[in-house]
């Protein structure tokens, strides 16, 4: 019976980490998600000439008549690269969350104790001059090689890096995918009355647009 009651413990155990898992997946993937979406938003309407040149790329490469999928997504890389510039510019979770250190770290001359905390300053990062040159600038080929293909950089990392990265990042980046390609195909995002939105960011939980206004024309 011993043996039974500490299975049955450690069978409970998995079934509560799994549902909480889960909890967390949709729901802080849903918050980042809906954010980036509205990022994306805000990003296209001040930069039209971005937009129009990823609906073209979505024209000729899944056309207008079926929705698109995870399969074009390697047809559509001017598309991709717009994702991760908004992922990278709108930068919506500027720090990791807090970790320790499993056993005594040196690093750099300092030594950084068993059990301390350590957050992760992924802003300093994805906003680094020396790293992106204008990281200012809204620019997705950045991301692209000078024969159109996506360039994966190693500094790039909207989703924390190591061990724990965030679980849902693969989630979360075919979510983007499909919303934003099916989003730019099916319409053309106009600001209203030419009111541009801020590009400043209201503070919370994640770093969230502030409220604006946009018309979506359907596409024909």
């Amino acid at each position: 019976m011993q043996g039974f009651s500490s299975r049955l413990s450690l069978e409970n155990n998995g079934v509560e980490n799994l549902v909480s898992v889960i909890v967390d997946l949709f729901g802080a993937g849903t918050v980042t998600t809906a954010t980036i979406i509205l990022w994306t938003l805000v990003y296209l309407l001040h930069n039209p000439d971005v937009q129009e040149k990823c609906f073209q790329e979505i024209k000729e490469n899944i056309g207008q008549s079926r929705l698109p999928s995870m399969k074009d997504k390697i047809n559509v890389p001017y598309v991709e690269a717009t994702i991760m510039e908004v992922l990278r510019r709108a930068d919506i979770v500027p720090t990791s969350l807090p970790h320790t250190v499993p056993h005594d770290v040196q690093f750099r001359g300092y030594t950084f104790p068993k059990g301390v905390p350590v957050i992760v300053m992924l802003d300093s990062v994805l906003q680094d001059p020396d790293v992106w040159g204008d990281p200012d600038n809204f620019r997705p080929d950045r991301f692209l090689d000078d024969t159109g293909k996506i360039v994966k950089k190693e500094e790039f990392i909207p989703f924390s890096l190591g061990r724990r990265v965030c679980l849902g990042e693969s989630m979360a980046r075919m979510e983007l995918f499909l919303f934003l390609t099916t989003m730019i195909q099916r319409f053309k995002f106009v600001p209203v009355d030419g009111q541009m939105p801020s590009l400043d960011a209201i503070i919370g939980l994640t770093y969230s647009p502030k409220p604006f206004l946009v018309k979506a024309i359907p596409r024909m």
